[in-house]
């Protein structure tokens, strides 16, 4: 029989285990603060594509049959995630297996915020008259987003030196989209061979985007370096895995999430 799990049960599970694990004799061995950038593949890369973003889709579809325009301006390259954590780590005290001497558990909690342009339309065209020689009317969106989420992950730690240790594990963590948005705004450019390019900008009212659920999945590599008398250490690392949501795509290449962070630590 197989069993088939959500992203959101998978999270729910991880983090139920480490909360279990967490009155099963553990105590807490320090508390970090971190901060990891990923890339990642871009989605709802011009107004033409973010619909399923929308809350109100039909009425800015609407909105967009009424637009005249010739250019298309997307932006599909990888974006660049920041993401912020407060974490804690347990050990178990007086271990009977040999998997709890080497294991640590951590959970937390993590935000970050997304700002990226989401493309443009435009009615480019020229007039044939000695005063103006071209004309650009552009409509162009800006994404908003703001996550809040938590994450779980184990801990393996390996010696290296007296003050220098190497750590990999398995992470997940989970977000919701609270605050999604896209700001819209006009410019109506003219350019003319005696004044050069005047433009006027227009803002409108943001469009309200869904708030959706996105997880996470990595490996992360790092050296833990002891900074003052075993309670400050700093970790630097690498981190290789994959990110999901109902808005990425299925095959592992649009899933690839690849990033770096840094870790402060103090150590009870």
């Amino acid at each position: 029989m197989k069993i088939k799990l959500s992203q959101y049960q998978i999270v729910i599970l991880l983090l139920a285990i480490t909360l279990h694990a967490g009155a099963q004799n553990l105590k807490i061995k320090n508390f970090s603060i971190g901060w990891r950038i990923f890339e990642i593949n871009a989605v709802g890369n011009n107004p033409t594509t973010i619909t399923p973003f929308l809350n109100e889709p039909v009425s800015y579809e609407n909105y967009l049959r009424n637009i005249k325009y010739n250019s298309l301006f997307g932006n599909p390259g990888v974006l660049n995630v920041q993401n912020f954590y407060i974490n804690a780590e347990w050990y178990k005290i007086k271990p009977l297996s040999r998997f709890w001497k080497k294991y640590t558990l951590q959970a937390g909690l993590l935000t970050n915020k997304i700002t990226k342009p989401a493309g443009a339309i435009a009615d480019e065209g020229f007039y044939y008259s000695t005063d103006t020689s071209k004309y650009v009317n552009k409509y162009s969106l800006t994404q908003k987003l703001q996550f809040f989420g938590a994450n779980v992950g184990i801990n393996r730690r390996i010696n290296i030196s007296k003050k220098l240790q190497f750590i990999t594990g398995l992470h997940v963590q989970g977000s919701l989209a609270l605050l999604h948005y896209y700001k819209q705004q006009w410019d109506s450019s003219t350019y003319s061979p005696s004044n050069g390019w005047k433009t006027n900008t227009t803002q409108l009212q943001h469009l309200k985007g869904k708030n959706f659920f996105q997880w996470q999945l990595m490996v992360p590599l790092g050296l833990e370096y002891e900074v003052y008398k075993k309670q400050f250490y700093i970790r630097i690392e690498v981190d290789a895995g994959i990110v999901g949501s109902k808005y990425i795509g299925k095959t592992f290449a649009d899933k690839e999430a690849h990033g770096a962070g840094i870790w402060f630590i103090y150590h009870k």
